[in-house]
């Protein structure tokens, strides 16, 4: 994925910036929960057929009934032998509100907010270092990572800056 920052609006280095975006990048993809990103695609491709009372968002309980009726899918099988469907729905549960939107499956879509948000925190604080671990954990939130590895890739981005 490649980012550009308008310099006009934020007044910052746009090099400096698509530069930290790319080495938290780095280090976060190779740290992400492959069960809970396969377990989000599953939902987002199903997920107007999961979300049966048409909220726009989906439920454990709705999960579980779909997981329950797609028995020939081996892949699917296999995700939930390897993890519970609570573990699961809880690392895509960013927010942690009980139910899963489409954007929380999607969280290639909720990275522009991501560095919206570090952007302005740059702005604010001129605090480049926390700015960075800040981005590097919300990505890592973002992209399911556990807590671990989130730290892990935290310390490898504040030692880089």
């Amino acid at each position: 994925m490649s980012l550009e920052v308008n310099n006009n609006a934020t007044g910052l280095n746009t090099g400096f910036i698509n530069n930290l975006f790319s080495k938290a990048q780095d280090y976060t993809s190779k740290l992400l929960n492959t069960d809970s990103r396969d377990f989000a695609d599953y939902l987002k491709s199903n997920f107007d057929e999961i979300d049966t009372d048409k909220s726009s968002t989906i439920t454990q309980s709705e999960i579980a009934a779909q997981t329950a009726r797609d028995t020939k899918n081996e892949e699917l099988k296999k995700l939930i032998e390897n993890n519970s469907l609570e573990k699961l729905t809880s690392n895509i549960d960013t927010n942690k509100d009980g139910e899963i939107t489409y954007s929380e499956t999607n969280p290639d879509g909720n990275v522009p907010d991501i560095l919206k948000g570090a952007l302005r925190e740059i702005q604010n604080t001129k605090d480049w270092g926390m700015a960075a671990q800040n981005l590097t954990q919300n990505l890592c939130k973002n992209y399911y990572a556990s807590s671990t590895l989130t730290k892990m890739a935290t310390s490898a981005v504040s030692y880089l800056m």
